[in-house]
Order: structure tokens, then sequence, then C-alpha cells
């Protein structure tokens, strides 16, 4: 991810409809009470997912390769925050009681996402608990992919091969952001086709506040319907694995 974009969350994720209808997705998956459950967000960006569920008693921890993400992390608050990669995760095997791993594993930073993935089981506690979310469906990969640095999008079967190879039990895997595809997807090949000759950038910014408040009440229900069904398609995946006791 360019540096100017960790700005630009750290301005927008925490009131933007996506970043919170992420986060409140991924909580769905979680203890609602954290109890001093020890959890590792992997590639934590500026740290607003460690940062809220230490707010829930979890004893969290942050972990990202960049500089930059380290820097806002500190500015949000978040203490626990360690420079590593995914790849060589610098902590002892049977740390972590929880993972989190939100839009991480499709960057071109993680050269080997099998490697990367069995370096999370590692660090799990035998009965510990991964929830994953990345980027999916390849026909959707447009300019703000180039932007992000993403090496690939998943479909739902390469993921889940993927994850049974670095040793989880799959608990959920399921597409979600599925009610807004098809605008997303007519949205995005319009813009690759306009712009197809332009500099890459970041499709994320500002929403006018009805629209805003429109997106966010989509997703929601779709969040909250994904706690008991599957969706066949969407723009992004969800993973909820386990490592075997």
């Amino acid at each position: 991810m360019e540096k100017s974009e960790y700005k630009n969350l750290y301005n927008i994720e925490k009131n933007h409809w996506w970043y919170q209808g992420r986060l409140k997705l991924v909580k769905n998956f979680l203890p609602r009470n954290g109890n001093g459950l020890k959890l590792l967000d992997l590639g934590c960006g500026t740290g607003l997912v460690a940062l809220d569920l230490s707010k829930k008693g979890y004893d969290s921890y942050g972990l990202d390769v960049m500089d930059e993400a380290i820097k806002y992390c500190n500015l949000r608050g978040l203490k626990n925050v360690v420079k590593g990669s995914i790849l060589k995760i610098p902590f002892k095997e049977n740390s972590f009681d929880i993972a989190t791993c939100i839009d991480v594993i499709y960057h071109e930073y993680v050269t080997d996402d099998v490697k990367s993935l069995k370096e999370i089981f590692r660090i799990l506690k035998p009965g510990g608990r991964l929830v994953l979310t990345t980027c999916a469906t390849k026909s959707l990969a447009g300019r703000h992919d180039k932007f992000v640095h993403t090496r690939q999008r998943y479909e739902s079967r390469e993921l889940s091969i993927k994850l049974r190879k670095a040793g989880f039990k799959i608990r959920k895997l399921s597409y979600f952001n599925t009610f807004l595809f098809p605008l997303i997807y007519i949205t995005r090949k319009i813009d690759n086709f306009i712009n197809q000759n332009k500099a890459s950038e970041s499709d994320i910014g500002k929403v006018n506040p009805v629209v805003s408040f429109l997106l966010k009440n989509i997703f929601f229900a779709e969040v909250n319907l994904l706690k008991h069904l599957n969706f066949p398609f969407g723009v992004s995946l969800i993973a909820v694995a386990e490592k075997p006791k």
C-alpha cells in the first residue's frame, strides 16, 4: 500500500461504512468478551481492529511490516505493536488464542500465502481461531488493486485448499459484500475502461452522508445474515478456521 494511503485510512476508516461493516463482520465470529484472550492482528495497518478488540477485553497485539503502519498504530494508541512479516512472525509457537488477518494475504509482499498461513497456524494455540478476510473474484481486479499492491484476488475453493494445506479446520468460508456486488462490478468495469491509461489511485474516500448511511445499512444487514448462511459470490471472502487441539 502507498504511504499516502495510511494517512487516508487513519483519517476516514473509523467512520467509513466499509470499514465499520467489515469490523462488525469480524467481531461476529469472535467471543463477545475477550476475557483476556491473547489476540494478534496480522497486517494491522493503522491499528483500528486491534484497538477496538482491546476495548472488548482482548489482550491485543498488532503486527505490520511497514514503518508507516507502526506510526499510525502508535498515534491511535495501540500499545503492543511489533514490526514484522507475516511470512516470519516474530512470536513463539502456541502464543495466541486468536489471530485476525484482515485483507493481508492478497498483498504483493506476501510472496507465499501458504507459508504465511502456516506461520499463523504455528503461533496459534491448539484450539486457537483465525478470522481472515481477503479480496475476492478475479474479474474485479482494477486500478485500486494496483494502488494497494494486490498480488491476486481469491476464489472460495482456492482459499479453502490453502487453509487446509496449512493445517486448519475450516469452520466458515463465505463470500461477502454480495448485496452491493452488481454495483461494484459495474463501477469497476467502467472505471477500468475509461481510466485504463491513468495512474492508479485509491477508491476509498469520504462518502456523501446519505449515501454512506444507505451503504452502511445494506452492508450491516448482510453481515447479520452471514451469521447464519454463506453467500456464493461477492467482493470479498471471510474464513473462520481453527487449529486442531
